[in-house]
């Protein structure tokens, strides 16, 4: 097929998680996920309605396809559960300062993942598979000011809050990392 270029995405395994990729039995889990308001409070403010979810469930796909990097889900390993996603991408998002062509990690986990950090644990994981990976000097996260919990999985992975800016309305806080160990 013509413009097609073939692509795998990495599967990536910790003690307790299984990264992979995105597979249509997930989107159930994936969107009652979204759906949480304990989920949503702080990552936009509202859950999402089922078409908001499945058009960011496609785009995860695209995502590899056209940057060589993008989101996986996040698997329980001792029960077989998605519990999450986690992953990097290029949002273009209209920021100041901008940090567009910067893979910018994000994640959320469902309510019963919460506290056993299991996101820190992924992080490390993808942040290690960007070291290897990524040809882009700089990660990137931004997160709310009042998300705590997210603030410190960023800070154990080694991002350091670059700047403050206005997403939407609402204050968000920019982080950097710069990526290490490259061959």
């Amino acid at each position: 097929m013509d413009g097609v270029t073939a692509f795998s995405i990495p599967i990536l395994e910790t003690a307790r998680l299984i990264l992979r990729e995105h597979r249509l039995e997930d989107f159930p889990a994936i969107l009652k996920m979204w759906s949480d308001p304990d989920v949503t409070r702080l990552i936009g403010g509202k859950p999402r309605a089922e078409e908001e979810v499945w058009m960011k469930f496609l785009r995860n796909a695209g995502l590899w396809a056209h940057l060589g990097y993008g989101y996986w889900v996040l698997v329980e390993r001792d029960s077989g559960a998605v519990i999450g996603e986690i992953g990097l991408a290029d949002f273009k998002r209209d920021l100041t300062p901008s940090i567009k062509g910067m893979p910018e990690l994000g994640y959320a986990l469902a309510p019963s993942a919460h506290g056993k950090g299991y996101a820190s644990e992924a992080a490390r994981a993808v942040v290690a598979w960007g070291d290897q990976h990524l040809s882009e000097d700089t990660m990137s996260c931004i997160i709310s000011p009042e998300n705590l919990a997210s603030i410190r999985v960023a800070e154990k992975c080694g991002f350091r809050e670059a700047a403050r800016a206005d997403y939407h309305g609402d204050e968000t806080l920019i982080f950097h990392r710069d990526v290490f160990n490259r061959s």
